[in-house]
This record gives C-alpha cells, sequence and structure tokens, in this order.
C-alpha cells in the first residue's frame, strides 16, 4: 500500500522564505502575534546567549487540550480572519528549522500541559508531552522556549527582540495608539526583555502636532488614527514614509503604498493604524492579500489614508499648489477611458473600487424603465447614473438615462415609443476617473493615482517629448492603464491588463 508523505523541512523553508525579512526576526513577530491573539497584556522575553536560548512568556488565555494537539500540526490554523493576527503557532514552527527542540508550557484552567518539539529529520517533526517547567507563574498563559543549534543567534540579543518590537509593533508602544487599540486590547500590552520594559523610542512616542482621523462612508466613519511628523534632517530609511498597521502589526511603510509623495520624503515620517484591516492581512503579516474581495476593502481604506493625509502635506508646505489641469478640455479623454473601464471591469473587478463613482452631480431628468408603465420610449445606446431611483448599483441608485457616460442601454423619450418607462428627476453622477497634471521631476513614475484622479507626470523625460503631439492623448492611456495595472489581484497579467486596455481605447477611436 503506498503513503502520502509530505516534506515538512520544504514545507516550512518555504513558509520562511514567504516574509521580506529574516527568519529569526519572522519568528519573533509571530511568537508575539500569537501572544497578541491570546489577549495577552505582558509579554516577556528572556534570553540566555551562554546556553543559546531564548524564551516568551505571555498572560494570555492559554490553550485548551485540542489547541495543543493542533498547535503540532504543520498544516493546521485555528484563528479566523479579522479576528487577529497570528496564525496556528507559526513562530514555533519556523523555529523548529532552527532549533535543537521547541518547549511549549501552556496553562487555562485545570489544563496545565507542556510538549517537547523537534524537527528530526526533513519528513519527520515528532513530539511528546512532557512535564510543565514553570515558566508560567500566573494561573494562565503561554510560554515557548526554544534552545538554538546557533548559540550566537540573533534570537539570544535583546536589543535584536527590543528592536523588532518597535519596528512591528511600534502603535501598542505610542500612547495615543494604545487608546485607539484599547478595545482590542482590553489593559494595553507591556513588553518585557529580560525584565526591562521596551518604550518607543523618544522621536516616535512625540507624533503629534500632526494627528489625523481616517473616515469612510456617507457618515464619515471613523475607522482608524493617524500621526505625522517632519523632521529637521534625513530620517533613516526605516523609518521614512507613511507606516500602516492593523491590530498594532505595522504591515507596511513607505510611500509607494498610499500614492502620495511629498516634496521631502526622506524627512516626513508617520502611521496610521485601522483595525479592520486585519480580516485581509495575508499570513507573513507584511502585506494584503490580492484577491478581489480583499483589493477592494483595501483600496477603500487606502483612498480614505490619502483623504486624510494630503491637506496635512499641504499645510506642512509638503505638496505644491495647486495642482494644474492642462488648459484644453480632457473631457472626452475622460469619456473615452470610463467607456474602456466599462469594458474590462467584469474581467478586473478589482480596479473599480479604485474609481468609485461621486455619488451626486448636477440635476437632471431622464426616463427610467419601468414595465408597470405604458410605452414611452426607445432603446438607445448609452447611459448614465442616476441617483434616487432603484435598480441600480449602490443604495438607491442606478437610473440608465440615455446619452449619458457609459457604454449599454437606455430608453430615450421617442414620438414612437416601443418600451415601457417613465420620467425621473434626480442628480447625474459624475465620471468615476479624473485626469490632472503634476510637475514632480524628482519622481520617476509616469503617472500615480490619489482618491479617484490620475496624476501623469509632466516632468517625466517621456511625457516632454510627446507634449503637444498627436502621440500626447496615447502617452496618457498607457499613463493610465500602466497606474492601474499595479493594482491587480494576484495570478493577473500587469501586461495582458495593459494590452487590453489599449486595444479597447485603439478600438473605439
Amino acid at each position: 500500500m503506498g503513503e502520502t508523505r509530505v516534506n515538512l523541512g520544504h514545507l516550512l523553508e518555504d513558509l520562511r522564505d514567504s516574509y521580506p525579512f529574516p527568519q529569526e526576526e519572522a519568528i519573533v513577530v509571530e511568537l508575539i502575534a500569537n501572544a497578541l491573539d491570546s489577549d495577552a497584556s505582558t509579554i516577556s522575553f528572556v534570553t540566555e546567549p551562554r546556553e543559546g536560548a531564548m524564551a516568551i512568556i505571555d498572560n494570555g488565555a492559554g490553550m485548551t487540550p485540542s489547541q495543543l494537539e493542533e498547535y503540532h500540526d504543520v498544516a493546521a490554523t485555528t484563528k479566523l480572519r479579522g479576528k487577529g493576527i497570528g496564525f496556528a503557532g507559526v513562530g514555533a514552527k519556523l523555529a523548529l528549522l532552527i532549533a535543537e527542540e521547541v518547549a511549549t508550557e501552556t496553562r487555562r484552567g485545570n489544563h496545565h500541559r507542556a510538549t517537547r518539539w523537534r524537527m528530526e529529520s526533513s519528513l519527520h517533526a515528532p513530539w511528546e508531552y512532557v512535564a510543565p517547567p514553570g515558566l508560567i507563574d500566573s494561573g494562565h498563559g503561554t510560554a515557548v522556549a526554544i534552545q538554538l543549534h546557533d548559540h550566537a543567534s540573533n534570537l539570544t540579543k535583546p536589543v535584536f527582540i527590543a528592536d523588532v518590537i518597535r519596528t512591528h509593533y511600534l502603535p501598542l508602544l505610542v500612547p495615543q495608539f494604545v487608546e485607539v487599540l484599547r478595545s482590542i486590547y482590553e489593559d494595553g500590552v507591556s513588553f518585557l526583555v529580560n525584565g526591562k520594559p521596551v518604550q518607543a523610542h523618544p522621536a516616535d512616542s512625540r507624533l503629534t502636532p500632526w494627528p489625523f482621523l481616517v473616515r469612510t462612508g456617507k457618515r464619515k466613519k471613523p475607522v482608524g488614527i493617524g500621526f505625522i511628523r517632519k523632521a529637521d534632517a534625513d530620517l533613516p530609511e526605516e523609518e521614512v514614509g507613511i507606516g500602516v498597521s492593523t491590530y498594532g502589526k505595522v504591515i507596511k511603510r513607505g510611500w509607494d503604498w498610499i500614492g502620495l509623495l511629498p516634496q521631502n520624503p526622506m524627512k516626513i515620517t508617520g502611521l496610521v493604524e485601522v483595525p479592520e484591516l486585519s480580516e485581509i492581512l495575508t499570513l507573513n503579516k507584511a502585506d494584503f492579500l490580492r484577491d478581489a474581495a480583499s483589493l477592494q476593502k483595501y483600496y477603500r481604506y487606502r483612498k480614505a489614508v490619502q483623504h486624510s493625509l494630503e491637506p496635512i502635506l499641504r499645510q506642512m508646505g509638503e505638496i505644491r499648489e495647486p495642482r494644474q489641469r492642462p488648459a484644453k478640455d480632457l473631457d472626452p479623454l475622460q469619456l473615452e477611458i470610463e467607456r474602456v473601464l466599462a469594458d474590462l471591469v467584469n474581467d478586473f473587478p478589482e480596479i473599480s473600487p479604485l474609481l468609485d463613482r461621486r455619488r451626486r452631480g448636477d440635476p437632471s431628468k431622464g426616463m427610467i424603465s419601468d414595465p408597470n408603465s405604458p410605452a414611452a420610449g426607445t432603446l438607445v445606446v448609452g447611459v448614465d447614473i442616476m441617483t434616487g431611483t432603484p435598480g441600480g448599483a449602490g443604495e438607491g441608485e442606478g437610473l440608465e438615462v440615455a446619452g449619458g457616460v457609459l457604454a449599454g442601454e437606455g430608453i430615450e423619450a421617442s414620438d414612437h415609443p416601443t418600451e415601457p418607462g417613465r420620467e425621473h428627476e434626480g442628480r447625474k453622477r459624475k465620471p468615476g476617473v479624473m485626469i490632472g497634471f503634476d510637475d514632480s521631476p524628482d519622481r520617476q513614475t509616469i503617472a500615480w493615482i490619489v482618491e479617484n484622479t490620475i496624476w501623469v507626470n509632466r516632468s517625466n523625460p517621456a511625457y516632454l517629448r510627446v507634449m503637444d503631439t498627436e502621440a500626447e492623448p496615447y502617452h496618457i492611456i498607457l499613463a493610465v492603464s500602466w497606474v492601474l495595472s499595479s493594482y491587480l489581484e494576484d495570478g493577473k497579467s500587469p501586461q495582458d491588463f495593459i494590452g487590453r486596455f489599449i486595444s479597447s481605447w485603439g478600438n473605439r477611436a
């Protein structure tokens, strides 16, 4: 009889390689994430360099007997997305690659057990129950002790562990963020390394005077909070730009993810915490999921952060005023782009949130399809979206009106009507994509998107070559498609998207 065998070594190596930072750093990040998910308010690290050992001890809820069993299953995850940031004891599993053994002690109610786990070969990682070593000094919690092959490992260095905490869990050390995260971590979170409290660097604890709220939806509900500061000199590279965190874990940092670039990017740092983004967190906690549904959520919050940050950067004198629209009318080109997007959105639904249509526009009259009404018009190509009617995409929106900006069919009044319909008054929704021009000679990109406006860089050498020529519209179309192609979900080809975008535009010319 055959047997299915799994190479655990390769599986764990693949998991290790998915992190954009070193393995030892990933182990600390993951151990903390699981401690946080267990409602720990104190997380202590103990290092013993001479013995080549490190332990993390928390006062969280501890594990049930079944959870302790699943903890040793390399393929198991007991976590629900949006309910935390840890996944199935990944930190301990990664540690198997560099450890002689990993000992785990957990206490929850009357359940107080401990295990010893080791990588015996690439195909076998046996574990067994052992007597609890007594690392947990409270009535509940979990301790993970790692005996390392290399006694000089960074995991035995207190400075390294403290730096990882500050880099990846800074919001849990800054008072303003601690208050925001109080609904998640009711008692706050304290970190200790060899008994010494870990604190934010003085500069990080003074992120004011530029606080901001992140709001979304019609009612502008607060969904996040951020702080930004400007230094007198260039900052270290790891501090440059805006970081985004969820549940206190910093996911990424820089300027590219947010689509904004100040005049002095190396002097500005900041952080924004959005707890709801935990629902779309990747396993390695270094990015967000890139399926269509997750991207839509991510873009919605990204746009809200842009909307909050841009006026602050303008007050700081970091955004040039004014951004310019060209003297010539770009409306026809925007109309063509809208129609191209309508052709592609079914195959690339993830880009639609980037270009949300404005909810209200100019007052307008039109005709709405109504099977209960007498024949009042004829079908025509070209529709617009009008608010205040049933049947459309959104809450009470979606009247199709003849002669609008979207490809499709609408009803137009006619002396020889064939289609049932009735008149309706509402407001037209304006185009979802706008085009603007900006001069950023220090920025190498040809274009970028902020909210629903794609800004074409007039200082880019490629644009300077085609400016005021017949090739200028083509450059703009290429810039738009290039910007949008970077926001596709995983598995989709940016080249294919750009090619289809340009072809669709060319077929309409």
